[in-house]
């Protein structure tokens, strides 16, 4: 359940038949970085982008009364971009919420580091376009420590420690 003012609305697993609604949400989002400058995501996700996470049931949905507000996945690895690792951490990929829910993000985030704790992972990692500065500091805001940038990318990673259990 999330805090005030969005008790109401409810995350769980995304289904086949919601890849169009998470598309939507994913495109709007895009739209509106793209109107600030940002390039970021394409206008039109591609559904090929989404289906590896929708198929492994690590894309999850929130929702409002019956509508989809908000989309993230969790990912068990991110070897593009964190290269091999321990199972230590969920990856964060495709945070975003419909302008109808503005604040909801920080809250999907949260969401996120709890579900990450309750699998017995320790961390929660992500990454975000390196020249966005704003998104950066939503990261940093909420306790996420830079822990560098990919070259070639232009994306740098961030990294939270949620809990579950400790490295020896």
């Amino acid at each position: 359940m999330l805090g005030p003012p969005f008790e109401r609305i409810r995350v769980g697993p995304a289904r086949m038949e919601d890849l169009d609604r998470i598309l939507a949400i994913l495109g709007e989002a895009a739209g509106w970085l793209r109107a600030r400058g940002l390039d970021q995501w394409p206008l039109e996700m591609p559904g090929r982008i989404v289906l590896p996470g929708l198929t492994a049931g690590n894309c999850h949905l929130a929702w409002d009364d019956g509508v989809a507000v908000g989309t993230l996945t969790l990912q068990d690895a991110d070897e593009t971009f964190w290269g091999e690792r321990p199972p230590d951490a969920f990856y964060l990929h495709r945070l975003a919420v419909s302008r109808s829910h503005r604040g909801l993000g920080r809250e999907l985030l949260e969401w996120a580091e709890a579900a990450t704790r309750s699998a017995g992972r320790s961390f929660l990692r992500l990454d975000c376009m390196s020249d966005n500065p704003g998104l950066r500091a939503f990261y940093e805001r909420a306790g996420y420590l830079h822990r560098g940038d990919v070259d070639g990318w232009g994306t740098s990673l961030y990294e939270r420690e949620v809990g579950g259990p400790r490295r020896r």
